[in-house]
């Protein structure tokens, strides 16, 4: 007689909880919200900055929408990759700072994660070449080339040796605004080059504009870096780790955070108050921009636990995430300005 567990329903429930966790898994170590970050910030620079700058001198943009498509999916292939990469090489010290974030080994195998880095490489760095050959930027092509390297470098060694690390990819979150002014900056200087009243007026606006925002970009994830390095002390000590908080202290560190802090509030406050005059940029470097930065330096000096670094870390990526949004304000002012 056959035994009824030939007729019992299959437990689904069990294999669905598991897909959803190996799925859970991949879009953790892709770190989908920072990839979003990183199209906003884009496109904000292309539609918020560079096209109404544009407008001012009745200039289109000369970058089509494809082609830029095409640009941030390379970028953010070549960021997913990043992120791949350094979970790959960071499992030691994950285990003891974020055992419950861990990926790898667990959700991924360590064959899958490789696999993947080198597909999302291959695959954003293939596009960044043909999109520079295209369009005549051969020159960007170390630009698509050395970024997944010094992603690489950034995982197996930068990101353990003392500033290194925090510049690096600092630097690398810098350059994410800039590339989008940096394929349509050739393309003008061939084509509107002969127009007086744009070059270097014009020109120089639009790399003023976006440079600020890269260097926004970069002041903020540098303090994000260092915050981070001070919540992730415990793991990265034992993983032999040379970072601010362990080779200086976490008073150093504190007075470091807070002097990057001034220095950000001090660079906004000279672009709003040098450059722009009305009372809509004024009420948003101060109640956006200003406040949040204060609230910061009064949790980092109160700062003693990792939950504590955890919530600074936080709060950093909401400035970052209100600075940016000053580009769609910009913009709107720009229109007004203008008239149209």
């Amino acid at each position: 007689m056959l035994s009824n567990r030939f007729f019992a329903p299959r437990d689904t429930g069990i294999s669905l909880n598991i897909v959803h966790m190996k799925i859970a898994g991949y879009f953790r170590i892709l770190r989908m919200p920072n990839l979003l970050m990183v199209i906003v910030t884009m496109y904000l620079m292309r539609w918020s900055v560079i096209q109404p700058i544009l407008g001012l001198y009745q200039i289109d943009l000369q970058v089509s929408e494809f082609a830029f498509l095409c640009l941030v999916i390379s970028t953010v292939l070549i960021a997913a990759a990043g992120y791949v990469i350094n979970d790959y090489h960071d499992v030691k010290a994950d285990r003891i700072n974020q055992p419950h974030r861990v990926v790898i080994d667990r959700d991924v195998s360590r064959r899958m994660a490789l696999l993947m880095h080198l597909f999302l490489n291959f695959s954003g760095v293939t596009l960044g070449v043909v999109f520079s050959i295209v369009y005549r930027v051969p020159w960007m092509i170390v630009v698509f080339v050395g970024s997944p390297l010094l992603l690489w470098l950034y995982s197996i060694r930068f990101k353990h040796k003392l500033l290194i690390g925090n510049l690096a990819i600092s630097v690398l979150t810098a350059t994410v605004p800039l590339l989008v002014i940096l394929f349509e900056y050739p393309l003008l200087a061939r084509n509107f080059s002969g127009l007086p009243d744009f070059f270097p007026q014009g020109i120089n606006a639009l790399l003023y504009w976006v440079g600020a925002f890269g260097f926004f970009a970069f002041l903020t994830n540098l303090i994000r870096e260092i915050v981070k390095d001070a919540e992730d002390y415990t793991g990265d000590k034992e993983s032999g780790s040379q970072t601010i908080p362990i080779c200086w202290g976490f008073a150093v560190t504190k007075w470091i955070i807070i002097i990057l802090s001034v220095i950000t509030a001090g660079f906004l406050g000279f672009f709003f108050f040098v450059h722009l005059s009305d009372l809509i940029s004024l009420i948003f470097y101060l109640v956006l921009l200003l406040l949040p930065i204060i609230f910061l330096v009064i949790k980092v000096l109160a700062a003693k636990t990792t939950a504590d670094y955890h919530f600074i870390s936080q709060l950093v990526k909401i400035i970052m995430l209100l600075g940016l949004l000053y580009a769609p304000v910009a913009q709107f002012l720009m229109k007004r300005f203008s008239g149209s």
